[in-house]
């Protein structure tokens, strides 16, 4: 090749041919890439520049995909969230219908007394309200005049009182000498009982020996030791004297002792028993005594009238008061008395009554029994008296009710006789009772028509009154809770007051006739007994009497905390700060969850709220519930759940729970892409390629306990308003909560979004920046690629014609 020789022409022409070529090259690699710049050889620095602006564009747009699933966890969080607010209000909802619910519970409660307040004034009283029993009209006995008719007077009667008795006596005993041996004299009470004989002596001649006993009237008197024997009472030492023995002897009898002139010792005993005496050895002997019995006897008998006290049986003696020996009652006598039969038994002689008291059958004991004992028994049959004179004669007189017929063997040892008494009558224009009738007196008199007795009662709340006549010789008694009224003189008047004494009652009293009992303020008033009847009453029991109230003026009221309220303290009044009517006391009232109310009659009642209905009323206290007061005695009504109502609120609470379950699993669902913002997870996104700008949210706990929320329990929740309000501002807090975390999550949404943005279009910016150093204009390089087109067809035409020279050099050779 190097043998070739070109012309210059043809060089010069191949040489643009091939720079054509080689522009016509690169134009078409432009138009082919779209780039002018295609390697570093191209344009080092452009290249370069944009292969960074192109490599950050990358790494940006690799970001986009985090802060595109950042996106879709906020938007997962705020689906989530407003799924919960739909869920809470649903919750809501639940609670809403547990307040319009009826109240669970009927409600505690305190009623005030009856007064006079109203509900624009408070402080008015009442008067005392009687609460009265009445009886029936009742006439006294002059309605029809009866008089008593008093029968013949039975054959005197005399006690069996003996004479007074006179003690016995041994009488003078064997003269008893001392043993001196010079000149034998008689024993004296200084006479020592055993001794040494001998001249000047006075010792007995014939003692008693260590042991021997003498005994009077039961009692052992026995000698012992001279010097260290037993020495008292009943022993006696053989070196004591005569008058030492006659002492115990006369402990012993009850009676007196005596040593004549003679040393004759004489015993008398006393007069309440018999001298007896005995000895063991022969000691009696000793001392010139025998043994024996030496009986009391009677002074001569002075009988007297019988009484009232005389017994019916019993045995004679100087103080004895019985009925002489041949009258005597006994077991088998009766008295018979307008068909009532008094009979007799003896409990101290072991014959026990025969049979049950009835109206009809009486028993008396002629163990204790008197002629007044008779008399009670005999006037409670006859209606009339049996009266005894002071000279012993029994005396039957009949009552103003009734004739008295009286018959049995009881009857001839009185001195009476069988037969009919009867009453006189007139008759006589009737009169009502009052206060000043008597409760005994003859007809035509102005006393009752049935006579109070002394066996009548009449019991006024379990205290008695009881009656006695001091005419016929009766005494009051003295039982326990019983006031005795005397019938001799006690009127109606009388009988009332102690009932008003023993009720508490106040003004009772006899108005046209007829008895009318109030009733005290402390306690109901309970009647019955036998004297009831005969005031035209009858036994049962009245309703305690509505005290007077004072009022609540300048009384005070204070009421423990009520269902976590704030303790009430009232003062009741017309001045500043005090309360005067209804709207104040509740005014009062509210803080502590309670309510006031008044009626008609004036009492006040206070009332737990809706909000508190499970709770009981606090502690009543103050000046309002002293004794007499408004309040007195006011017992808390305390709070009893209604089952309908409950039920429903359990079923409420039902569905509560189960929503509450719906938030939970809805917070655990609330996830895109493994991450859950409302479970506590954390989303970081980074906005740059070096992953110096970054965001980070903190996800929060949404799940019920989370949001303070929890499951409710039946009959412990929603069973009031108070319950359920709690459980409404819980659901409230948590729907606070959410808004706000909604709001928090928003702003963050917000945040990568516009980051989002402003990656995008960063990207475009270097992509752009990127292109401006790389791409080709299109239509330059196809305006190029057409000139250099045009350009190779001309150097190939200036080629053609370089070589026609040489064409031409050829033909002239050939």
């Amino acid at each position: 090749m190097s043998g070739i020789v070109l012309s210059s022409s043809v060089r010069q022409n191949l040489l643009s041919l091939q720079s054509t070529a080689d522009l016509l090259a690169t134009t078409q690699n432009r138009l082919a890439t779209g780039k002018k710049v295609n390697s570093a050889l191209d344009n080092p620095t452009n290249f370069f520049t944009a292969s960074s602006l192109d490599s950050r564009a990358s790494d940006i747009n690799n970001l986009l995909d985090g802060i595109g699933n950042g996106v879709q966890v906020l938007q997962a969080a705020n689906t989530g969230i407003t799924s919960l607010q739909k869920l809470v209000d649903s919750a809501k909802s639940i609670a809403n219908q547990a307040l319009q619910t009826p109240v669970g519970y009927v409600k505690s409660n305190a009623t005030s007394a009856t007064s006079s307040a109203t509900a624009s004034d408070l402080l008015a009283g009442t008067p005392q309200v009687n609460s009265s029993v009445n009886g029936s009209v009742q006439f006294n006995n002059v309605s029809q005049i009866y008089s008593a008719t008093p029968g013949a007077a039975g054959a005197v009667r005399n006690n069996n009182h003996l004479g007074a008795y006179i003690a016995g006596t041994t009488g003078a005993g064997t003269p008893v000498l001392n043993d001196n041996t010079t000149t034998a004299a008689p024993i004296t009470a200084a006479t020592v009982i055993s001794g040494a004989a001998g001249a000047g002596s006075d010792n007995l001649s014939s003692p008693p020996t260590v042991g021997e006993t003498i005994v009077v009237n039961g009692t052992t008197i026995t000698f012992t030791t001279a010097g260290t024997g037993q020495q008292d009472a009943t022993h006696i030492r053989l070196d004591d004297t005569v008058g030492d023995l006659l002492t115990a002897i006369n402990t012993a009898s009850g009676g007196s002792s005596s040593i004549s002139a003679g040393g004759a010792i004489t015993l008398t005993g006393s007069t309440t028993a018999d001298l007896v005496i005995s000895d063991t050895g022969g000691a009696l002997a000793s001392f010139g005594l025998t043994a024996g019995t030496y009986a009391r006897t009677n002074a001569a008998t002075t009988p007297a009238p019988v009484t009232l006290a005389t017994r019916l049986a019993g045995a004679a003696s100087p103080t004895s008061d019985a009925l002489a020996t041949a009258n005597q009652f006994t077991t088998s006598d009766t008295i018979v008395v307008n068909g009532v039969t008094i009979n007799f038994f003896d409990s101290g002689n072991s014959v026990p009554q025969q049979g049950p008291t009835t109206a009809t059958q009486k028993y008396i004991d002629l163990a204790s029994a008197t002629l007044n004992t008779l008399k009670t028994e005999f006037d409670a049959a006859s209606g009339g008296t049996l009266t005894v004179s002071g000279t012993g004669q029994l005396t039957i007189t009949t009552g103003t009710a009734a004739d008295v017929t009286v018959a049995g063997s009881g009857l001839a040892k009185l001195g009476l006789a069988a037969g009919t008494i009867t009453r006189t009558s007139a008759p006589a224009t009737p009169a009502q009772i009052t206060g000043a009738t008597t409760l005994k007196g003859n007809v035509g008199s102005n006393s009752l028509t049935s006579n109070f007795t002394s066996g009548d009662q009449i019991v006024v709340n379990t205290k008695t009154i009881a009656f006695y006549d001091s005419t016929l010789g009766e005494t009051a008694g003295v039982a326990a809770n019983t006031t005795y009224l005397d019938l001799s003189t006690a009127t109606v008047a009388n009988v009332l007051t102690q009932i008003d004494a023993y009720s508490g009652g106040t003004g009772s009293a006899v108005s046209g006739g007829r008895v009318t009992l109030n009733a005290g303020t402390t306690a109901a008033l309970a009647i019955s007994g036998s004297g009831l009847a005969k005031l035209g009453l009858t036994a049962g029991t009245t309703a305690a009497s509505t005290p007077a109230n004072p009022g609540l003026s300048g009384k005070t009221l204070t009421i423990g905390s009520t269902g976590g309220g704030v303790a009430t303290n009232i003062t009741f009044g017309s001045n500043a700060g005090e309360v005067s009517d209804l709207n104040e006391l509740n005014a009062a009232l509210a803080a502590n969850n309670l309510q006031a109310s008044i009626n008609t009659t004036g009492q006040i009642t206070l009332t737990t709220t809706n909000a508190a209905a499970s709770f009981n009323i606090g502690l009543l206290g103050g000046t309002a519930t002293d004794p007499g007061g408004a309040f007195a005695g006011v017992a808390v009504v305390n709070a009893v759940a209604d089952p309908n109502s409950q039920a429903t609120r359990a079923s409420l609470v039902a569905q509560y729970n189960q929503t509450i379950e719906q938030i939970k699993t809805t917070a655990q669902d609330s996830s895109f892409n493994g991450v859950n913002l409302l479970n506590g997870d954390t989303l970081k996104l980074t906005f740059n390629e070096t992953g110096k700008s970054t965001l980070t949210i903190s996800g929060v706990n949404f799940d019920p306990a989370g949001l303070g929320l929890s499951s409710l329990a039946q009959g412990t929740d929603f069973i009031d308003n108070s319950s359920t309000q709690k459980v409404l501002t819980a659901l409230n807090n948590a729907s606070s909560s959410l808004r706000s975390q909604a709001s928090a999550f928003g702003s963050n949404l917000s945040i990568v979004q516009i980051r989002q943005d402003f990656s995008k279009n960063l990207i475009n910016v270097l992509q752009t920046g990127s292109s401006n150093l790389t791409l080709a204009d299109t239509n330059e390089e196809a305006a190029n690629s057409q000139a250099l087109s045009t350009r190779q067809s001309i150097a190939v035409s200036a080629l053609a014609l370089a070589n026609q020279s040489q064409q031409s050099v050829l033909q002239l050779l050939r």
